[in-house]
Protein backbone atom coordinates (compact mmCIF):
# COMPACT_ATOMS: atom_id res chain seq x y z
CA UNK A 1 0.00 0.00 0.00
CA UNK A 2 0.98 3.63 -0.89
CA UNK A 3 0.08 6.86 1.35
CA UNK A 4 -0.83 10.00 -0.71
CA UNK A 5 -0.49 12.84 0.68
CA UNK A 6 -0.76 16.73 -0.52
CA UNK A 7 -0.69 20.25 0.51
CA UNK A 8 0.31 20.16 4.67
CA UNK A 9 0.76 23.89 4.23
CA UNK A 10 2.80 23.53 7.43
CA UNK A 11 0.85 22.40 9.63
CA UNK A 12 2.83 20.30 11.80
CA UNK A 13 -0.25 18.98 13.86
CA UNK A 14 -1.92 17.77 11.28
CA UNK A 15 0.84 16.18 9.33
CA UNK A 16 1.69 13.69 12.71
CA UNK A 17 -1.87 13.01 13.11
CA UNK A 18 -1.76 12.18 9.38
CA UNK A 19 1.30 9.88 9.70
CA UNK A 20 0.60 8.31 12.68
CA UNK A 21 -2.61 6.78 10.93
CA UNK A 22 -0.34 6.06 8.60
CA UNK A 23 2.42 3.73 10.49
CA UNK A 24 -0.77 2.26 12.75
CA UNK A 25 -1.70 0.81 9.28
CA UNK A 26 1.64 -0.64 8.64
CA UNK A 27 2.62 1.51 5.29
CA UNK A 28 6.06 2.76 4.61
CA UNK A 29 5.61 4.21 1.30
CA UNK A 30 4.54 7.94 0.78
CA UNK A 31 4.26 9.98 -2.14
CA UNK A 32 4.04 13.54 -1.57
CA UNK A 33 2.39 16.03 -4.33
CA UNK A 34 3.48 19.67 -3.21
CA UNK A 35 2.98 22.56 -1.24
CA UNK A 36 5.01 21.50 1.77
CA UNK A 37 4.83 25.12 3.53
CA UNK A 38 3.19 28.14 3.42
CA UNK A 39 0.06 29.31 5.76
CA UNK A 40 1.19 27.59 8.86
CA UNK A 41 3.32 27.92 11.52
CA UNK A 42 5.97 25.11 10.96
CA UNK A 43 7.64 25.39 7.97
CA UNK A 44 11.34 23.81 8.72
CA UNK A 45 9.68 21.01 10.86
CA UNK A 46 7.46 20.01 8.41
CA UNK A 47 10.37 19.80 5.39
CA UNK A 48 12.63 17.43 8.08
CA UNK A 49 8.92 15.10 8.10
CA UNK A 50 8.42 15.21 4.43
CA UNK A 51 12.21 15.14 2.65
CA UNK A 52 12.09 11.20 4.29
CA UNK A 53 9.13 10.81 2.19
CA UNK A 54 9.78 8.35 -1.14
CA UNK A 55 9.22 11.52 -3.36
CA UNK A 56 7.91 14.93 -3.02
CA UNK A 57 6.79 17.02 -5.90
CA UNK A 58 6.75 20.64 -6.18
CA UNK A 59 3.94 23.16 -5.20
CA UNK A 60 2.86 26.38 -6.04
CA UNK A 61 3.31 27.79 -2.50
CA UNK A 62 7.06 25.91 -2.58
CA UNK A 63 8.28 27.70 -5.75
CA UNK A 64 6.83 31.13 -4.25
CA UNK A 65 9.10 30.37 -1.06
CA UNK A 66 11.67 30.18 -3.56
CA UNK A 67 11.07 32.69 -5.86
CA UNK A 68 8.85 35.51 -3.85
CA UNK A 69 4.93 35.20 -4.43
CA UNK A 70 3.60 36.00 -7.61
CA UNK A 71 1.07 38.84 -8.08
CA UNK A 72 -1.82 36.10 -7.95
CA UNK A 73 -1.04 35.85 -4.47
CA UNK A 74 -3.51 37.81 -2.34
CA UNK A 75 -1.83 39.87 0.80
CA UNK A 76 -2.59 37.44 3.31
CA UNK A 77 -0.72 34.34 1.22
CA UNK A 78 2.10 37.01 0.38
CA UNK A 79 2.72 37.76 3.56
CA UNK A 80 2.52 34.64 4.68
CA UNK A 81 4.71 33.30 1.82
CA UNK A 82 7.49 36.08 2.61
CA UNK A 83 7.57 35.13 6.64
CA UNK A 84 7.80 31.02 5.51
CA UNK A 85 11.40 32.08 3.90
CA UNK A 86 12.58 34.02 6.32
CA UNK A 87 12.03 30.56 8.42
CA UNK A 88 14.21 28.57 5.97
CA UNK A 89 16.17 30.25 3.47
CA UNK A 90 19.79 30.55 4.21
CA UNK A 91 20.72 33.65 3.03
CA UNK A 92 18.50 35.08 5.15
CA UNK A 93 19.36 33.05 7.94
CA UNK A 94 23.18 33.75 7.59
CA UNK A 95 22.95 36.12 10.50
CA UNK A 96 20.43 35.09 12.56
CA UNK A 97 20.58 33.27 16.17
CA UNK A 98 20.67 29.88 14.50
CA UNK A 99 23.74 27.28 15.59
CA UNK A 100 26.43 26.00 12.69
CA UNK A 101 24.08 22.53 12.49
CA UNK A 102 21.01 24.43 12.49
CA UNK A 103 22.30 26.50 9.74
CA UNK A 104 23.40 23.42 7.64
CA UNK A 105 20.26 22.08 8.37
CA UNK A 106 18.25 25.00 6.51
CA UNK A 107 20.54 24.97 3.66
CA UNK A 108 20.09 20.68 3.31
CA UNK A 109 16.44 21.90 3.33
CA UNK A 110 16.75 24.65 0.79
CA UNK A 111 18.84 22.40 -1.63
CA UNK A 112 15.84 20.17 -1.32
CA UNK A 113 13.06 22.19 -2.12
CA UNK A 114 14.99 23.36 -5.09
CA UNK A 115 15.11 19.94 -6.24
CA UNK A 116 11.49 19.42 -6.24
CA UNK A 117 9.69 19.34 -9.97
CA UNK A 118 6.07 19.38 -10.07
CA UNK A 119 4.98 16.21 -11.73
CA UNK A 120 6.77 12.59 -11.79
CA UNK A 121 4.95 9.30 -13.45
CA UNK A 122 5.38 5.75 -11.63
CA UNK A 123 4.50 3.70 -14.26
CA UNK A 124 0.98 4.19 -15.93
CA UNK A 125 -0.06 6.58 -13.24
CA UNK A 126 0.65 10.36 -12.82
CA UNK A 127 1.33 12.30 -9.63
CA UNK A 128 1.00 15.79 -9.95
CA UNK A 129 0.31 19.33 -7.94
CA UNK A 130 -1.80 20.73 -9.94
CA UNK A 131 -3.49 19.55 -13.38
CA UNK A 132 -2.10 16.66 -15.26
CA UNK A 133 -3.40 18.89 -18.40
CA UNK A 134 -0.20 21.48 -17.83
CA UNK A 135 2.08 20.74 -14.82
CA UNK A 136 3.51 23.64 -12.89
CA UNK A 137 1.12 25.85 -14.51
CA UNK A 138 -0.62 26.28 -11.01
CA UNK A 139 -4.17 26.29 -12.75
CA UNK A 140 -7.23 24.00 -10.66
CA UNK A 141 -8.93 21.09 -11.87
CA UNK A 142 -12.19 22.49 -10.55
CA UNK A 143 -14.25 22.22 -14.57
CA UNK A 144 -15.27 19.23 -16.60
CA UNK A 145 -13.36 21.24 -19.39
CA UNK A 146 -9.83 21.27 -16.87
CA UNK A 147 -10.77 17.53 -16.79
CA UNK A 148 -11.07 16.53 -20.21
CA UNK A 149 -8.01 18.48 -20.89
CA UNK A 150 -5.78 16.14 -18.57
CA UNK A 151 -7.26 13.19 -20.04
CA UNK A 152 -7.05 14.44 -23.78
CA UNK A 153 -3.34 15.59 -22.96
CA UNK A 154 -2.22 12.32 -21.52
CA UNK A 155 -4.29 9.21 -23.63
CA UNK A 156 -1.79 6.76 -22.04
CA UNK A 157 -2.41 6.99 -18.58
CA UNK A 158 -5.12 5.48 -16.72
CA UNK A 159 -4.66 6.68 -13.14
CA UNK A 160 -3.59 10.93 -11.77
CA UNK A 161 -3.64 11.88 -8.75
CA UNK A 162 -3.16 15.36 -7.54
CA UNK A 163 -3.87 17.94 -4.89
CA UNK A 164 -3.82 22.13 -5.40
CA UNK A 165 -7.06 23.30 -4.72
CA UNK A 166 -7.37 21.17 -1.05
CA UNK A 167 -10.95 19.71 -2.20
CA UNK A 168 -11.23 16.13 -2.45
CA UNK A 169 -13.01 14.92 -5.36
CA UNK A 170 -12.65 11.59 -8.59
CA UNK A 171 -13.30 12.73 -12.10
CA UNK A 172 -14.01 10.54 -14.33
CA UNK A 173 -14.63 10.54 -18.45
CA UNK A 174 -18.23 11.17 -17.81
CA UNK A 175 -18.96 12.37 -13.84
CA UNK A 176 -17.92 13.65 -10.54
CA UNK A 177 -17.81 11.88 -7.37
CA UNK A 178 -17.40 13.25 -3.77
CA UNK A 179 -15.64 10.47 -2.35
CA UNK A 180 -16.97 9.34 1.37
CA UNK A 181 -14.30 8.34 3.40
CA UNK A 182 -13.12 4.32 3.52
CA UNK A 183 -14.92 4.34 0.02
CA UNK A 184 -13.39 1.88 -2.15
CA UNK A 185 -12.60 2.88 -5.68
CA UNK A 186 -11.40 0.22 -8.18
CA UNK A 187 -9.23 0.73 -11.28
CA UNK A 188 -12.38 0.02 -14.45
CA UNK A 189 -12.18 3.41 -14.96
CA UNK A 190 -9.64 6.34 -16.11
CA UNK A 191 -10.14 9.19 -13.21
CA UNK A 192 -8.63 12.27 -11.83
CA UNK A 193 -8.25 11.45 -8.04
CA UNK A 194 -8.05 14.86 -5.96
CA UNK A 195 -7.10 13.74 -3.08
CA UNK A 196 -7.44 16.82 -0.68
CA UNK A 197 -5.51 18.53 1.98
CA UNK A 198 -3.82 17.25 5.29
CA UNK A 199 -2.92 20.87 6.67
CA UNK A 200 -5.85 23.18 5.10
CA UNK A 201 -9.42 21.52 3.78
CA UNK A 202 -11.79 23.74 2.08
CA UNK A 203 -14.52 21.08 2.09
CA UNK A 204 -15.91 22.50 5.13
CA UNK A 205 -14.68 19.34 7.08
CA UNK A 206 -11.35 20.62 9.24
CA UNK A 207 -10.02 16.85 9.40
CA UNK A 208 -6.93 15.86 7.49
CA UNK A 209 -7.49 14.39 4.57
CA UNK A 210 -5.53 11.65 2.40
CA UNK A 211 -5.18 8.69 0.23
CA UNK A 212 -4.04 4.83 0.62
CA UNK A 213 -3.77 3.26 -3.14
CA UNK A 214 -3.83 -0.10 -2.76
CA UNK A 215 -3.05 -3.12 -5.66
CA UNK A 216 -6.99 -3.08 -6.67
CA UNK A 217 -7.79 0.62 -5.60
CA UNK A 218 -8.18 3.48 -3.16
CA UNK A 219 -10.00 5.10 -0.25
CA UNK A 220 -10.00 8.33 1.44
CA UNK A 221 -9.44 8.92 5.11
CA UNK A 222 -10.52 11.58 7.17
CA UNK A 223 -8.57 12.27 10.09
CA UNK A 224 -8.44 14.59 12.89
CA UNK A 225 -5.67 16.56 14.69
CA UNK A 226 -4.97 19.17 17.32
CA UNK A 227 -6.46 22.45 15.23
CA UNK A 228 -6.57 24.49 18.18
CA UNK A 229 -2.68 24.08 18.78
CA UNK A 230 -1.92 25.28 15.01
CA UNK A 231 -4.66 27.70 15.41
CA UNK A 232 -2.81 28.85 18.69
CA UNK A 233 0.84 29.39 16.84
CA UNK A 234 -0.44 31.18 13.82
CA UNK A 235 -2.28 33.33 16.28
CA UNK A 236 1.11 34.30 18.04
CA UNK A 237 3.21 34.40 14.91
CA UNK A 238 2.64 38.20 14.14
CA UNK A 239 3.28 37.47 10.29
CA UNK A 240 0.74 35.12 9.90
CA UNK A 241 -2.84 36.55 9.53
CA UNK A 242 -5.04 35.19 11.95
CA UNK A 243 -7.39 34.46 9.20
CA UNK A 244 -5.46 31.75 8.27
CA UNK A 245 -5.99 30.32 11.80
CA UNK A 246 -10.07 30.55 12.03
CA UNK A 247 -10.45 28.63 8.65
CA UNK A 248 -8.61 25.90 9.52
CA UNK A 249 -11.44 25.41 12.61
CA UNK A 250 -14.44 25.97 9.76
CA UNK A 251 -12.23 23.90 7.06
CA UNK A 252 -12.15 26.57 4.61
Amino acid sequence: MIAIVSDVHANLEALQAVMADIEKRGIQRVFFLGDIVGYGPNPAEVLDYIKQFEFCLLGNHDEACLQGPSKKFNPVAQKATWWTRSQICPEELSGSFLKPGQYQARKDQWAFLQSLKPMRMVNETMFVHDTPADPGSWRYVRSREEADLGFKKNPNVKLFFFGHSHQPGVWTETGYILPEPGRKFDFKKRMLVNVGSVGQPRDHDPRACYVILEADGFRFFRIPYDVAKTQAKIRATPDLDPILADRLGKGE
